[in-house]
């Protein structure tokens, strides 16, 4: 019957029934698979900014293992140079930290590089066009940490409209402090983004009793009905808003949405939200509208440098609430969130690319 294919042991006599050869096929096809598969995707990963911690301690990465080396960096490299010469031979690269920036010059010096797979939705630190230039297929994890993020955003809302922080330390002084809140019912809330977080954001919303009122780059009228959300021009959701919340990516059209001439805008009874991008707003004009009053208050969680400085104006007021951008840190997110990167890497080298943000580089 000729030479066979798998690794068989002697030689099969002539005349074998073709149950017996397909027997040893079966035997053996494991083997052979798991041979064919190490020879062909063998490939370096590397997390260059697993700091502060998410893959560290975990098992999480033991798929990838299987595929070719895993290297994980636990600090933050101390300048591109650094950050170059940690992804040097890597074929697949998950990005932990928006912090990391990929722009066209650290990419070039990546040559080897075929998948950037990034841990959440934004990709504003990557530079997409040349990474499709290059032919780099980038990827993201897209809704997967829509509830927390949706859920730190009310535990914002009811901290700021309730004071609660103040409360908290007051009472830790020995005062027995009373302040008239905000009473959410009957409310307006504007939800700026109407992606997956903008839409649990609604949901919640619906059981507090807010009335909706939304805006979107892409004006999704679908999106909004199916949402529960009236849409309106973000000039009249900021006149509007009791409570404001942003859920857009950073980009052109969104970078410094929120400054002075909004603020102005918006009610002095108002309180802002930010868990998206700290990009989204001047961060001058928030400061000076909590010190003048231009708005009842502010919750933030994203900041423009990260971990945010010891003098930053921002801790000097009591009408902010500041979280360190842990939106998605909840146990059930961060499951979600650190499998799904992996799983777009394995998925890539299956043939089967999913969650591209470029497309294009697919041809």
């Amino acid at each position: 019957m000729g030479s066979s294919p798998v690794p068989v042991e002697g030689t099969l006599p002539a005349g074998t029934e073709t149950l017996r050869f397909f027997t040893i096929v079966l035997k053996y096809l494991p083997q052979m698979r798991g041979t064919v598969s190490v020879r062909r995707s063998n490939m370096k990963t590397v997390i260059p900014d697993d700091f502060p911690p998410v893959y560290q301690g975990t098992d999480d990465l033991a798929p990838l293992e299987r595929h070719g080396e895993v290297v994980v960096y636990g600090s933050r490299a101390g300048s591109q140079e650094e950050l170059i010469e940690r992804m040097q031979g890597a074929g697949a690269v998950v990005n932990v930290r928006s912090y990391t920036t990929f722009s066209q010059e650290l990419l070039a010096a990546l040559p080897e590089l075929k998948i950037l797979s990034i841990l959440g939705t934004g990709t504003d630190n990557v530079d997409l066009a040349a990474a499709t230039r290059q032919g780099i297929v980038v990827t993201n994890t897209p809704g997967v940490h829509a509830v927390s993020v949706a859920e730190l955003t009310f535990s914002l809302i009811l901290a700021v409209a309730r004071h609660l922080l103040v409360a908290d330390r007051k009472m830790r002084e020995g005062e027995w402090y009373h302040k008239e809140a905000l009473e959410l019912h009957g409310k307006t809330l504007g939800i700026v983004g109407l992606g997956a977080i903008g839409q649990e954001v609604a949901c919640i919303g619906k059981a507090f009793g807010f009335k909706l009122i939304g805006w979107s780059p892409t004006h999704d009228p679908e999106r909004a009905q199916e949402a529960g959300v009236e849409l309106v021009e973000l000039e009249d959701l900021l006149r509007q808003a009791d409570v404001v919340s942003l859920h857009v990516r950073a980009s052109q059209k969104t970078v410094g949405m929120i400054g002075r001439r909004e603020f102005d805008t918006m009610k002095p009874t108002a309180i802002l939200v930010n868990t998206a991008r700290a990009a989204l707003i001047d961060e001058e004009a928030l400061v000076e509208a909590l010190k003048e009053g231009k708005i009842l208050g502010a919750g933030i969680d994203v900041f423009w440098q990260e971990p945010i400085p010891a003098d930053h104006p921002l801790l000097e007021l009591d009408n902010v609430v500041l979280s360190p951008h842990v939106g998605w840190v909840t146990r059930e997110a961060s499951a979600r969130l650190r499998k799904m990167p992996v799983d777009n890497i394995i998925a890539y080298l299956s043939g089967h690319p999913q969650h591209v943000v470029n497309p294009e580089v697919l041809g």
